[in-house]
């Protein structure tokens, strides 16, 4: 189901937010998105994943488990080791760039300049912070056809951290932060709390700020 609901997105040209339990396959699916793309669509990328550095390995060995065919570059390693990578990434064929928070922000330099058909997010309520320099580096400095947040957690704790995520995955369509909160802090006061009691309403006015 997870696989069809990525492959329609595509089709449409939207961005989306793969959000399941823990445990239930996200990075499988993803790895079944990426193989069905270059098999059936004749998209070889690239495409640029960021993960955890915890969770690395295991995405290396599932790209190996699952879909071997697929060339991947686990972008990582000292500041002297570098440089070799991003010489790699200007000269060799690849389909996915596999790396972590750290370098979306210290080699941007180079990261930045491949225009990416997927950028994946895991652990995609990383980018719920308006003030994170991670989020504003990764979703205004980097260019992509398509955008994925992966996450088994909530997203969102106020309107503030949903505009966040939201301007990551589909940029622009819901406009700057000072609207956005307006028009929606005002849909949950007249609408969704008409009804509510006032210790209801008092939380969701919390949440809104």
């Amino acid at each position: 189901f997870g696989l069809n609901w990525m492959v329609s997105l595509y089709n449409n040209n939207l961005n989306g937010i793969l959000a399941d339990e823990m445990g239930l396959g996200k990075t499988i699916q993803t790895i079944s998105l990426f193989s069905y793309l270059i098999g059936n669509k004749g998209n070889d990328g690239p495409y640029l994943v960021v993960v955890p550095l915890t969770t690395i390995q295991n995405w290396i060995n599932e790209f190996e488990k699952w879909a071997p065919a697929i060339r991947v570059i686990t972008y990582k390693g000292k500041k002297n080791e570098r440089p070799q990578l991003a010489q790699f990434l200007r000269n060799e064929k690849f389909h996915v760039v596999l790396t972590t928070y750290e370098y979306i922000l210290n080699d941007k330099a180079t990261l930045c300049k491949l225009k990416w058909q997927y950028i994946v997010v895991d652990e995609g309520h990383r980018v719920r912070n308006t003030k994170s320099k991670f989020a504003s580096t990764l979703g205004q400095q980097y260019e992509s056809a398509h955008r994925l947040l992966l996450t088994g957690t909530p997203l969102q704790n106020n309107l503030a951290e949903l505009w966040s995520v939201f301007d990551f995955v589909q940029p622009k369509i819901f406009g700057p932060y000072p609207p956005f909160i307006r028009k929606y802090a005002e849909v949950i006061e007249k609408g969704l709390l008409k009804d509510a009691s006032t210790a209801e309403k008092a939380k969701a006015d919390q949440l809104s700020r």
